[in-house]
């Protein structure tokens, strides 16, 4: 998979929460949920739906042996291809099941090194469009917006929009059009990579978050489609945690142990009243700081209170996956959907 052509490069854009702490045998355990709405032929009146496959790397030209999860709902998702339970898509020469590698939203390899990626949130520019002309660019699947009291206008930081969202003001016979930048790093000299690409690198040749760090300073990132930005959590089996975003053409490195969906370099004004996700997991890790561990039962508490439950109507996506990665046993215990009463385990 490392020579994979670019135009084989999936479109990724992944929500979730992730945390390290210790259980009470002292194991380094990396938590995480991955949280997207995924749906049969991305029709969003049917029920979401999902495509997570279990990765285990052994690629020869890689250092170390790996597991992940990637999320193979991409391959060819607006057809819908390997949803159909497909191999083959009958125009390619080869299966796009070739890229799961370069689609694991999360996972660990034999040293004890894991990985995971998180979306944010991009500022949304709005451009004004006819009114009359508004219904043949609205589009279901996307979030639009509709405003009723004269003078109001889409901002920056509407929750939720992309690129191609619509709004509109009845009172004002107005109508607006998003797009949104494609955002990248461009330091000369330096080969560009998506995100997931970038983590498959790490997860292959990297045994510590300081060679991962190392590694990552390398490259350049871009986002896999306009508006598309991430930071990835990196963590070691010495329970050491990092943090990596990209601002400007500058790789920033935050000393952290948890992470949501908001920057945590900068003010995230998508986020002005905090994530509630977040507030959970930086509450109960801080209240058993001094202990030094977490018990199981407390973990799974954690993840029961962060789980997305769109049926709530509050939360943007549904955790697909929750997967618990144990650095010093190497063992992956994944369950499915926000069932925590079933899982199954695997290991390097």
């Amino acid at each position: 998979y490392y020579a994979l052509p670019a135009q084989l490069q999936a479109l990724i854009d992944p929500g979730c929460s992730v945390f390290v702490t210790r259980n009470e045998e002292g194991d380094v355990l990396y938590v995480r949920n991955y949280d997207y709405s995924h749906y049969p032929d991305n029709n969003k009146k049917l029920d979401r739906t999902g495509l997570n496959v279990i990765i285990e790397g052994h690629n020869p030209k890689a250092r170390y042996r790996s597991l992940g999860v990637a999320d193979a709902y991409w391959i060819d998702y607006q057809n819908g291809t390997y949803y159909a339970g497909k191999a083959d898509d009958g125009k390619s020469d080869l299966s796009g099941f070739v890229l799961a590698p370069l689609l694991c939203m999360d996972g660990m390899n034999e040293k004890g090194l894991a990985v995971s990626i998180l979306a944010l949130s991009v500022d949304a520019s709005w451009k004004e469009i006819a009114y009359d002309s508004y219904q043949e660019k609205w589009d279901e699947d996307k979030e639009n917006y509709t405003f009723d009291k004269a003078g109001e206008e889409p901002d920056p930081y509407l929750p939720y929009s992309q690129v191609g969202s619509i709004a509109i003001n009845t009172a004002d016979k107005k109508a607006w059009i998003a797009d949104k930048p494609v955002i990248a790093t461009n330091c000369p000299d330096k080969q560009t990579l998506l995100h997931p690409v970038l983590m498959r690198l790490v997860l292959d040749n990297c045994a510590t978050v300081d060679e991962a760090l190392a590694m990552m300073g390398r490259y350049n990132v871009k986002g896999a489609m306009p508006g598309a930005d991430y930071h990835i959590l990196i963590a070691d089996k010495n329970k050491e945690s990092r943090l990596v975003e990209w601002q400007g053409d500058e790789m920033i490195v935050s000393d952290i142990d948890h992470a949501t969906n908001h920057y945590v370099c900068k003010p995230d004004r998508h986020f002005a009243d905090g994530c509630p996700r977040d507030m959970v997991i930086e509450a109960q890790l801080k209240r058993t700081s001094k202990a030094g561990y977490l018990r199981d039962d407390y973990i799974m508490s954690i993840l029961d209170l962060i789980i997305q439950d769109p049926g709530n109507g509050a939360d943007r996506g549904k955790t697909q996956y929750t997967a618990i990665y144990n650095l010093n046993r190497l063992t992956l215990k994944i369950y499915s959907f926000g069932d925590l009463s079933r899982s199954w385990e695997y290991k390097i």
